[in-house]
């Protein structure tokens, strides 16, 4: 029998959950991975007694988050894994281009994919510029997720540019595209989108992310939506991927991609597991020759 570990950091989350019964349902045993708990001897890489090396392949669900050296620790250590042979889904070097926005940016640019416009400096005057041409923009921090600080700035807020480089360094500014309180999460497993969702505000609120109490709802994708999120995946090596997508009159723009999405709203909102196509495509991986 085959094990495969689940990398979380969250046992009790309902996607890693999903993995570790769809695991089971191929007929392998699935073992629980907390980086967290991780030990390196340079040697072996052990995990509550386990050598992680023994393991037949990885499904990454949450690497967790956490000061500098201890994140790029647990990165190293999916790294040395993946060098190893295993097969590693996702990828740590996907995960960590869907991670950080900046440099997803222009990858995502490069593939020739429709993006807001977006600024990063750690000018306050050319920020303020930036805000007042687009008239409204979003502030992200380059590595944030699930919605947290996020925040719109008008020229009413300007004052909230210099208070942000202050505090990160830097400030990462995008265009707010006029969306009508939602925005699309597509689900992109192997190079196909098996399903989607709208995310929408609750009642005087622009975040849309569920985490923040966005609801979801069914959405029907269109050919071209569909190809711009198969696109967006595999501009960042991910196997599989939630890609953000909003629409105003002028069409549709990738917001982000996030390398660890969790299926919940999917099954949820369409019955749809995205659990059980990752599964099958790390199985996949496991049988070539």
């Amino acid at each position: 029998m085959k094990n495969i570990g689940i990398v979380v950091t969250d046992p009790s989350d309902w996607t890693a959950l999903s993995f570790i019964s769809n695991v089971k349902a191929q007929g392998m045993h699935p073992v629980i991975i907390q980086l967290s708990k991780a030990i390196s001897d340079i040697d072996h890489i052990n995990c509550d007694g386990r050598n992680l090396a023994d393991l037949d392949g990885l499904l990454v669900r949450d690497v967790g988050s956490g000061g500098l050296e201890s994140t790029a620790f647990r990165f190293d250590l999916l790294l040395e894994l993946e060098r190893s042979g295993m097969p590693v889904i996702n990828s740590p070097s996907a995960i960590q281009l869907a991670a950080n926005k900046h440099l997803s940016y222009w990858k995502l640019k490069r593939a020739g994919l429709p993006l807001p416009k977006t600024c990063v400096t750690s000018s306050v005057g050319e920020a303020a510029s930036f805000v007042r041409e687009a008239g409204c923009a979003v502030a992200k921090p380059i590595f944030g997720y699930k919605g947290y600080d996020v925040e719109l700035i008008k020229e009413q807020q300007l004052h909230r540019i210099e208070e942000i480089i202050r505090e990160r360094g830097v400030i990462y500014l995008q265009e707010f595209i006029t969306h009508g309180g939602k925005d699309t999460r597509v689900f992109v497993v192997e190079g196909m989108a098996i399903g989607a969702i709208y995310r929408v505000a609750q009642k005087g609120s622009w975040i849309n992310n569920l985490s923040r109490g966005g609801i979801p709802q069914s959405c029907t994708l269109t050919t071209a939506q569909q190809d711009i999120a198969v696109k967006a995946a595999s501009a960042l090596g991910s196997v599989y991927a939630g890609v953000d997508l909003v629409e105003d009159e002028e069409g549709t723009f990738v917001l982000e991609v996030n390398g660890t999405p969790s299926g919940y709203g999917l099954y949820q909102t369409l019955g749809i597991n995205a659990a059980q196509y990752i599964v099958e495509a790390l199985l996949r991986s496991l049988i070539v020759p």
